[in-house]
This record gives C-alpha cells, structure tokens and sequence, in this order.
C-alpha cells in the first residue's frame, strides 16, 4: 500500500501539468492594460474635441462681436449725420414758434400769402417730426446695439476662460496617455491586445454610424426633405467624409473605404499616421466655425512641441509657410493624394522622401500660438477639395 502511494505521488510529480487557466490569466492581464490604454485615449480625445470646440464657439463669438462692432459704428455714424439736422430743426422751430412776429413771415399779409404759408410751415413740421422721430430711432437701435456688444465682449471672456481651462485639462489627459503607453506598452501580450480592443472599438464605432445614416436617410425618406432640415439645400463646403467614390484609395487617390468613426478612410493599407506612434489626441472638428468667416478643414492633433511628424505614403515633401499655418508642408503622395501639416516647430527630411519618414516636427506656429502645440492634418484625394481627415486618422493612428 505504501509503495502504492509513493507511486501515485511520483506520478504526479513526473507527469507535466497541461496549461490551462494560467494562459488565460496572463491574457486578462493583457486585456486589462489593453483597455486601460484604449480608455486613455479616448479621454485624450474627448478632452481635445471639447477644447477644439470651445474654441470654434469662441471665434464664433468673435465673429459675432466683429458684426456687432461694424453694426456699432454703421449706425453712430448715421447718428452724428442726423445730429446736425436735428439741432438745426430745433433752431428753425424756435425761431418760427410765434409766425406774427417772425422776422422772415412778418411781411405778408393777404389771407393768400398767409394760406401758403400755414402750408409751408406744415411741410416744414412733418419734415422735422420725421427727422426727430429717425433720429430717436437710430438711438434706441445704438444703444441695444452697444448693450449686446458689451454682453458678447464678456460672454467672449468667459468663453476665453473656459477654453484655457479645457486646454489645460487636454494637454494633462494627452500628458496621462503618455504615461499609461508608456508603462504599459512595453510588453508585446499587451501591445497586441491592444490592437485587438481598437478594433473591436473601431468596428463597433463604425456600426454605430452605419445605424445613425440609416435611420438619417429613413428620416429624409419619410418626410421628403434633408435629415438637416436644409430642403435640399445645394453644398456650398468642401465634400464631407462619407463623400468618397467607394474603393480603396490609391494610385488615383478617387475614393475611400469605410473608416473607423463611421466616415471614410483615405490611408490605405500600409497608409502610416502622421504622429507615428507618439501619444497624442484628436477630435472630430470639421467644419467648424473659424476667424474670418473660414471653416476648420483638417484635424487637429495635440502632442507636446517635438513630437516626430512622418510621411503617411512615399512622395515629396515641400516646405512652405503662411500667417495662419506657420510652418507647413505641402505632402505629395505616391497614392495620388495630397496632405496639408501645419504649426510645425522645424522641418525634417525633405524633398523626396519614404513612408515612415521625419519630415517635420510638431510645433505652435502660426496661428497655434494662440492655442496649444498640435499638427493640423489635411486630406485632398486626388489633389483636390480638402475632406473630413478624422475617421482616416481615427482608423490608423
């Protein structure tokens, strides 16, 4: 019985345990620091989308006080026209108050002479009651105007403050992004199970935005006009995401693919983010009120000042620069499309140049020195009109 047991026991020692639940621990694991890294960024991007959009509602507000300023102006100087005729009305009413003894009326007489002028004396009455009453018109208009320049001028301050502060807390989410990545992304259970949780979030998203078009153009459908409201209304704007031809871009660069926030993808299989791997955030801002009556026409990708910005495809790389871009490039691709970064710091690599190249990197020029380090990223398919960049971005980066 003894020799029984120590068998059993050698047995049990010899005999190899197959894995189990161990594989799928390690995997939890991995799973784990998957989301935790996929939910950093999109609270990364969520906070740049709310920056971003503060600030269009802060040019918004800005453009609205550029109108109330010229309405201001237009109508103090109907105003200080009017006040010399007014004032002049008021003299002439003074001096012909009493027409017996009136220096100028005096002389006539007949019941003739003095018919015409009771008759001139009333012209004279309606002409200025109508200059007085415009004149009482234009003040009342002034002075609403100049009350709703003064609501909108602190309405801007206040929106100025509350942009600051979700600037703030943007560049601190992109800042905790940094840190997750970067403890977690050392281990390669991690790295592709993370690739497994965006797609699965992308697919998701993608889904999503296929049931909110198919219940928009039921709505179009049903009632006979735009899901918008607009009756049909022609575009007036550059093609929006979903515009694509169908088909991979490429070669032509004439269309695009489902992308990965319900719009189309541009990139291409071995299409490569502009941001390259480094930790950033990006939200959805096309079309979006501008200064000077522009529309946003790009998306924008915060990142701290020196994040590496890569060629997307193999093409060449022009350097270029204007007021509200700073230093930019003008990125000729291979795949017949043609990219837009803007705010850079410095160049890179230029001229001729392969996927995955340095070319610039990320900066506050321009513009963006009113606002936070980020690239803006434009995409022209074909070379033409600029389109919705972000399911592109969204899709690959």
């Amino acid at each position: 019985m003894r020799r029984a047991v120590l068998f059993l026991i050698a047995v049990c020692v010899l005999v190899p345990v197959v894995p189990g639940h161990t594989v799928h621990a390690d995997d939890t694991a991995a799973e784990q620091a998957a989301r935790e890294i996929a939910d950093a960024r999109e609270r990364a991007n969520a906070a740049a989308d709310a920056y971003f959009t503060a600030e269009s509602q802060l040019d918004t507000l800005g453009i609205e006080a550029q109108t109330l300023q010229a309405e201001v102006a237009d109508l103090q100087g109907q105003v200080e026209a009017l006040q010399g005729r007014v004032q002049q009305v008021a003299v002439n009413r003074f001096t012909r108050s009493d027409t017996s003894t009136s220096p100028l009326l005096n002389g006539f007489s007949s019941p003739e002479e003095q018919m015409q002028i009771a008759a001139l004396s009333e012209v004279i009455s309606d002409t200025s009651a109508e200059d007085f009453d415009e004149f009482d018109s234009l003040n009342r208009e002034l002075s609403k105007k100049q009350d709703a320049l003064t609501d909108k001028l602190a309405e801007t301050e206040d929106q100025k403050a509350t942009a600051a502060r979700l600037r703030d807390e943007a560049t601190a989410e992109v800042q905790r992004l940094k840190d997750v990545e970067a403890e977690r992304l050392k281990d390669e259970a991690v790295k592709k199970a993370l690739e497994a949780e965006e797609r699965a979030r992308a697919a998701a998203a993608q889904a999503e935005a296929e049931r909110l078009a198919a219940t928009a153009t039921t709505v179009e459908i049903d009632t006979g006009i735009d899901a918008d409201g607009g009756g049909g209304a022609p575009q007036t704007t550059a093609p929006s995401s979903d515009a694509g031809s169908g088909g991979q871009t490429g070669g032509g660069g004439a269309g695009g693919r489902p992308g990965g926030a319900g719009g189309s993808d541009y990139g291409g299989v071995e299409w490569v983010c502009p941001t390259g791997t480094a930790a950033v955030a990006f939200g959805d801002t096309w079309g979006a009120p501008r200064s000077g009556g522009r529309r946003h026409q790009g998306v924008d990708m915060i990142g701290p000042i020196g994040v590496p910005l890569l060629a997307v495809v193999d093409g060449f790389a022009q350097p270029k620069s204007n007021n509200l871009g700073g230093i930019t490039i003008w990125f000729t691709g291979t795949d017949g499309n043609k990219y837009y970064y803007a705010h850079l710091d410095h160049y890179g690599k230029l001229g001729a140049v392969n996927k995955g190249d340095v070319i610039g990197y990320m900066g506050q020029t321009g513009n963006a020195r009113f606002s936070v380090s980020h690239l803006h990223f434009e995409i022209h398919p074909g070379g033409g009109a600029a389109v919705n960049p972000y399911p592109t971005v969204r899709a690959h980066c």
